[in-house]
Formats: structure tokens, sequence, C-alpha cells
């Protein structure tokens, strides 16, 4: 009879949490001599997520400032002229349309500072890893270059530092924006029509 095979013990929740966090520890020491772009890619993110939630009440203001809540039947306008002199003045109507293309401009702007800031700040942490792993190595034995392949090595310092530059400007940053927009938008949302809101979180999920 064949011996049986362990059954693998499963973690739990927090346990895997705090294993995958791991790295992400260990890169904090990289990011500190560039804590202050660091801080301030974060804070862009955190700009972007809110100003993005805003886009959904702009237009709710615009379509209901123009419209009124329904488009005007050409038929009826024509036979009553007056009725384009009633409801705001162009001016307004100006200014509450520019609302829109505002929010996309700074929402543009902060995620472009978002990402500048990121990448800096990878490109540097990136710098100092390899730099580490070329000392390292430079200081090793000719026993451990006979035994290791050139191949690995080269792919040691190149291609698996880039997915430590991955995680930084990727994964740090949507880790901290994305929950930043969906918060926002949600609550938003919930501003403009919570019963409707409601209704959409409950079904379509």
């Amino acid at each position: 009879m064949s011996d049986a095979k362990p059954v693998k013990k499963k973690q739990s929740f927090w346990k895997t949490l705090r294993a995958a966090s791991g790295p992400y520890r260990r890169l904090l020491g990289y990011i500190k001599p560039y804590k202050a772009r660091f801080i301030v890619g974060l804070l862009l993110g955190f700009a972007y997520g809110g100003v993005s939630s805003l886009l959904p009440l702009a237009i709710s203001r615009v379509t209901g400032t123009i419209f009124h809540g329904a488009a005007p039947n050409p038929t009826d306008l024509r036979s009553n002229l007056g009725a384009l002199d009633t409801g705001p003045k162009i001016n307004s109507i100006v200014l509450i349309c520019l609302a829109i293309p505002a929010i996309m401009t700074l929402r543009s702007l902060c995620s472009y500072g978002n990402t500048y800031c990121m990448q800096w700040v990878s490109n540097k942490v990136v710098t100092d890893i390899r730099g580490q792993l070329f000392n390292k190595m430079v200081r090793s034995s000719m026993d451990f270059f006979n035994k290791m392949r050139s191949g690995l090595l080269i792919s040691r310092i190149t291609n698996e530092t880039r997915v430590v530059q991955m995680a930084l400007t990727a994964v740090s940053s949507d880790i901290f924006k994305q929950p930043v927009l969906i918060i926002g938008a949600i609550s938003v949302l919930f501003l403009m029509d919570w019963k409707f809101t409601l209704i959409t979180l409950v079904l379509f999920p």
C-alpha cells in the first residue's frame, strides 16, 4: 500500500495576508530615502480618486440645469418661443457646463503626478537593489560562479528586479487609489439617489 499524502493545512486569512505583506515590508526599507516623493504620489492618488468620484455629480448638475429633468420638445418651442427666456441665464449654464472639463483636467493632472512620482521612486529603488546585487556578486567566490549559470544571474538582476518595479508602480498605487475612488463614487451615488443606488448594489452584483 502506498503511503497517503499528508493533507496540507489551509492558512487563515490573516496569516496569508501577513505572509503576502512580507515582501512589501521589506520594500519599505528601500523607499525610506525617497519617502517624500512617495507620499506625494500617494496623496495625488487619493486626490485622483476623490476628484473622479465627483464626475457623476457634475454630470447630474449639468443635465438637471439644462433640461430640467427632460429634454425640451421642439414642437412646443416653436409654438411658445417665450419659453426660451425662462430658466437660468446662458452665463450660468456655461459656468456649470465647464465643471465637467475642469474635473476631467484636474483628474488627469492628479493621475499624471501620481504615475510620475511612483515611476520615479520605483526606478530609484530598482537601481539601488541592482547595485546591491552587483556588489554582492562581485565579492562572491569563483566556486559560486562555477556552480551558477550566467543566464540565471543575469535574469535575477534584470528581470526579477523589474517585478519589484511593477509592485511599486502598479500595486502600491492602485491599492490606495482605487479604494478611494470606489468609496467616493458610491458615496456620491447615495447622495444623488440613495434608493436607486441601494437597489443597484443589491441586484447587480
